[in-house]
């Protein structure tokens, strides 16, 4: 059994956390991601693939993002 006060530390990690698409996974354990803006940025961690929407936080992926579809609606 995990200590709570350490499991809530890690909901509130330093660091924004970005989501991005990955545009290539590099022989280096870097990948380049492609951000929402359209820049790209190259980061730390390769256990992805080109295509899958990760977190990246303080210049490394996280975790993999889901793909939700963006929907708006007018009021």
């Amino acid at each position: 059994m995990s200590n709570p006060w350490v499991r809530f530390g890690a909901l509130t990690a330093p660091g924004t956390k970005i989501v991005a698409t990955v545009a290539s996974v590099n022989a280096d354990g870097s990948s380049v991601v492609t951000l929402r803006t359209g820049g790209s940025l190259r980061v730390q961690g390769d256990d992805v693939t080109a295509g899958d929407k990760v977190l990246i936080q303080q210049g490394r992926i996280i975790g993999r993002a889901a793909s939700l579809t963006a929907v708006s609606i007018d009021v």
